[in-house]
């Protein structure tokens, strides 16, 4: 009960943030030329297309055994561009909902459950984005799912998204980052007194099935400096519920907030930060049509 407790409190913690700074300073903005966005996404399309005779069409829906144990993939679709879907905090593929379906009917899909969460395996020891990543990728591996991949992240899968990008960055034609958690939050959390259940949580990874090191993971992607001219899409929503906090330190989370999409799309020359009105944290099941957008217009 306390762990469902404290976690409960984290994801209203996530729930509740509002961006409006955001959707006011950069809407739709782009922070490179629709230019370079076009030759950086049509030279990987190009390279891409060679494989797509060899790339899988048939579903797949199984556990992997990787070195740390099992992992549940779930792929379907086809296109010569693989679409990898990763959930945010102790979520796994379930969380994607009828938009995991849309993006398959427009290419190859794979969704997974991270160690810890729906059908996976318990995680052997602590984690972090970078030992989730090396798992998922020898997870695809494993069964046959070569890339290349347009990684989509939401939530806490936005800092492993940027983190798969990174470290496997030849194989990755862009990345779509939906209501990311910036790389300080865990810090922005425990600075807010009303957040001490989440706080909690974030420091003790034996108290959560995840068993993510939260501070180490974000430390860690926190020095990803850049990704380049990768294709880039920053989707952040535009209002959100106060949270029983005061109006002070609502603003100041918010721009906390704000600033930290922003640092995610200077990590690319080919970036774009869309606000999506009317919509919770979870935009892909708000919204998907706006998050279907930023995936099809990524890809080839």
């Amino acid at each position: 009960m306390i762990r469902t407790t404290l976690r409960s409190s984290l994801l209203a913690i996530a729930l509740a943030v509002t961006v409006a700074a955001c959707g006011s300073a950069s809407s739709s903005q782009d922070s490179s030329t629709g230019t370079s966005r076009l030759a950086a996404s049509g030279h990987r399309a190009t390279s891409s297309t060679a494989v797509a005779a060899h790339r899988p069409t048939r579903s797949f829906d199984r556990l992997v055994e990787v070195d740390h144990g099992k992992l549940h993939l779930r792929c379907t679709g086809a296109g010569s561009v693989t679409v990898l879907m990763l959930a945010g905090w102790d979520k796994g593929a379930e969380t994607w909902g009828p938009f995991e379906g849309a993006v398959s009917k427009r290419a190859r899909s794979c969704a997974y459950d991270r160690f810890g969460t729906g059908t996976s395996d318990a995680p052997a020891t602590n984690q972090t984005f970078a030992t989730q990543v090396a798992d998922l990728h020898a997870a695809l591996a494993a069964a046959g799912e070569r890339g290349p991949y347009l990684v989509v992240g939401h939530s806490f899968g936005g800092p492993e998204a940027v983190t798969f990008a990174s470290k496997f960055e030849g194989e990755v034609t862009g990345v779509v980052l939906i209501d990311a958690s910036p790389d300080d939050w865990p810090s922005v959390v425990c600075s807010v007194p009303a957040y001490q259940g989440g706080c909690d949580l974030m420091r003790n990874p034996e108290g959560d099935g995840e068993r993510l090191d939260v501070f180490p993971a974000f430390d860690q992607v926190s020095k990803v400096s850049t990704l380049g001219d990768l294709p880039l899409a920053v989707i952040t929503d535009a209002h959100r519920s106060p949270d029983g906090i005061t109006s002070e330190v609502q603003a100041r989370r918010d721009r906390l907030w704000a600033a930290g999409q922003e640092r995610w799309a200077a990590l690319s020359s080919a970036s774009k930060v869309v606000t999506v009105e009317d919509t919770g944290h979870d935009i892909h099941i708000d919204q998907p049509q706006q998050v279907l957008a930023e995936v099809s217009r990524l890809l080839p």
